[in-house]
């Protein structure tokens, strides 16, 4: 009797680790809705942000006396910056793009703030888009990769 409870005390605490190793395993590899998190797309975004926010970062703050036509060629230079980023992005292919679930809706958030940024270059003011009653910004931030913080110079008037 003695031997065939320590026998099912054994059984129960092995299929009670494989269990837990089981469960954490599915836990950390399947894909998070809310962050990129499969390597092609996590190494090739870090790589991009961090390329972008040397870009931006580069260049020279426009004086407050800035004429249109120096904001405009500022806003042309950043939309140049950020397509190129955006490219660098989508360059990892739709198949890794597919298989990290917010990657799509992340791009599109980045495209979303190109075009307000452009609304200059037509006359109009910038003013940073709101998504579910959070700036753009602070959505694209919340993805989970350190490197893409958003640059400043993006999200300010230029």
């Amino acid at each position: 009797m003695r031997r065939t409870t320590a026998l099912a005390l054994v059984v129960v605490g092995v299929l009670t680790v494989a269990v837990y190793v089981v469960s954490f395993l599915l836990l950390t590899t399947d894909d998070r809705p809310d962050q990129l998190d499969t390597e092609p797309v996590v190494d090739v975004a870090s790589q991009a942000c961090s390329d972008l926010r040397v870009d931006v970062d580069a260049l020279a703050p426009l004086p407050a006396s800035a004429t249109a036509a120096q904001r405009e060629a500022r806003v042309r230079e950043q939309d140049r910056l950020v397509t190129r980023f955006l490219d660098q992005v989508r360059a990892v292919g739709d198949e890794a793009l597919d298989a990290d679930e917010p990657s799509r809706e992340w791009l599109a958030d980045w495209e979303l703030l190109a075009q307000a940024r452009r609304a200059v270059l037509a006359g109009g003011t910038f003013v940073e888009p709101v998504l579910d009653g959070i700036p753009v910004s602070d959505r694209m931030e919340r993805i989970g990769v350190e490197a893409c913080r958003v640059p400043q110079g993006l999200t300010t008037p230029p």
